[in-house]
């Protein structure tokens, strides 16, 4: 929505200037120029992301399910981006400060190179969380057994951990 809201911003801001000033060469062509910048972030975002999937609906389902059994927090839709490009995965769990990624199916990404984008998030929490990137939710599912319950004030710090998560992104 700020995409569009962007661009008609700069063709209204322009048309003003041609129209009613009858050239280009006004403060109007200025401020388009410049309102062209976050436009143009956003426009290439959008698309870097456009080819990526999130669940299905009932891979969704399965993943709440997850999330609910446990009380963790799941985030979903992340994209990391890197200047070696953007990885996306479409759930997230964060549960007793571990980070369990579910990569994109038929990505053309390494696991190795799916992690260490993952892993960029230790550089913003505080303690460092292991990181896992798994293929399927049953993959997941069988990560999570095997960690134990988060005590009480663990939550708060996973729950941090998500929001450092959202920060990877575009």
């Amino acid at each position: 929505m700020l995409t569009l809201a962007c661009f008609a911003f700069i063709l209204i801001d322009v048309l003003i200037s041609l129209i009613y000033f009858q050239t280009n060469k006004t403060l109007f062509i200025v401020i388009a120029a410049v309102m062209s910048i976050p436009f143009a972030k956003n426009l290439i975002g959008y698309l870097m992301t456009f080819k990526f999937e999130p669940l299905t609906e009932e891979e969704y389902k399965e993943a709440e399910q997850i999330a609910k059994e446990r009380g963790m927090v799941m985030a979903y839709d992340i994209s990391v981006t890197a200047s070696e490009g953007i990885l996306f995965y479409p759930c997230v769990a964060v549960y007793n400060n571990n980070v369990i990624g579910l990569s994109q199916k038929g990505q053309n990404q390494k696991k190795k190179d799916a992690t260490e984008y993952l892993k960029k998030v230790q550089e913003r929490a505080s303690t460092k969380p292991r990181v896992i990137v798994v293929e399927s939710l049953k993959d997941m599912q069988r990560e999570l057994n095997r960690l134990t319950p988060p005590k009480e004030d663990q939550v708060k710090h996973d729950i941090f951990i998500a929001e450092k998560l959202l920060e990877l992104g575009i």
